[in-house]
């Protein structure tokens, strides 16, 4: 295998640590609904993970004397904001299954390279053991929103509290603009 091909596939394996889902939601900064905060630290830990495995992936480039290339986020990712945090492991589950699965072939690509297919099967193991976290935090219960408690999502539309007939905070602001017929 040559040298630019072997790089060529240690980019690809940069920009999938770079560039995943997890590592987006770093920067989207979901809301976490009170009970749910497992979400943020599970996050922090894979993203770590996978910077610090980015990191000499991106030195084995250098070295190889090629330029480390993390892509750009894929622009799909932007239609996660303002969603529930269940969708959200949701989505970060399946991306992680599409990693796993891109990682296994650039595992393959690199039989011929082997100190590169070591880091290839790193990351590969990395994903295995990412995806195994977000399914734990997945299966545990969602706590029950009570009355009084933040919306499920930062986009809720807005209603009276049915208990204490109080108005929901996107209300309160229609009415305070004196608009009560406009959207939010």
């Amino acid at each position: 295998m040559s040298s630019s091909e072997s790089i060529d596939i240690l980019n690809r394996v940069l920009a999938i640590l770079e560039r995943s889902f997890t590592q987006y939601m770093r920067y989207a900064k979901p809301y976490v609904p009170p009970g749910r905060e497992g979400f943020s630290q599970t996050l922090e830990e894979i993203v770590a993970g996978q910077n610090a495995l980015a990191l000499r992936v991106s030195h084995t480039v250098s070295e190889a004397g090629g330029l480390p290339d993390t892509g750009e986020f894929p622009i799909n990712y932007t239609d996660s904001h303002d969603l529930s945090i269940d969708y959200l492991i949701q989505e970060a589950i399946d991306g992680q299954k599409q990693d796993i699965a891109d990682f296994s072939q650039c595992v393959e690509a690199l039989r011929l390279a082997p100190s590169s297919q070591s880091l290839a099967s790193e990351a590969l193991g990395l994903a295995r053991g990412n995806l195994e976290k977000l399914e734990a935090l997945a299966a545990q219960p969602q706590n029950a929103m009570k009355t009084g408690d933040m919306p499920a999502f930062a986009n809720d539309v807005p209603v009276k509290n049915q208990s204490t007939g109080e108005p929901h905070r996107q209300e309160e602001r229609k009415l305070a603009a004196g608009k009560p017929d406009s959207p939010g």
